[in-house]
């Protein structure tokens, strides 16, 4: 948990306030395991996204996928970005 905080802190501190780059920081759900491709996710901002149970899951199959569809869709620009089932 403290290498997601200190990235968390980086983008914070330090990504947001260049001019020059345009970056994202893609926050992973609570759970974050191999399982199956279902491409059935919800995208948040500064949330984290949780189902009916308050889990907090997504499978590294669906994660990729959005992941490849920010970098061809370029649809966050400076903002982090959660994802979840």
């Amino acid at each position: 948990m403290a290498g997601v905080k200190s990235l968390a802190d980086f983008y914070t501190n330090h990504l947001l306030n260049e001019e020059d780059i345009d970056c994202f920081f893609f926050s992973p759900a609570g759970n974050l395991a191999p399982g199956e491709r279902t491409g059935n996710y919800r995208l948040g901002i500064d949330d984290l996204i949780v189902d009916e149970k308050g889990e907090s899951n997504i499978s590294v199959e669906d994660y990729a996928k959005a992941m490849i569809d920010e970098f061809e869709e370029q649809n966050h620009h400076k903002q982090r970005f959660t994802i979840g089932y």
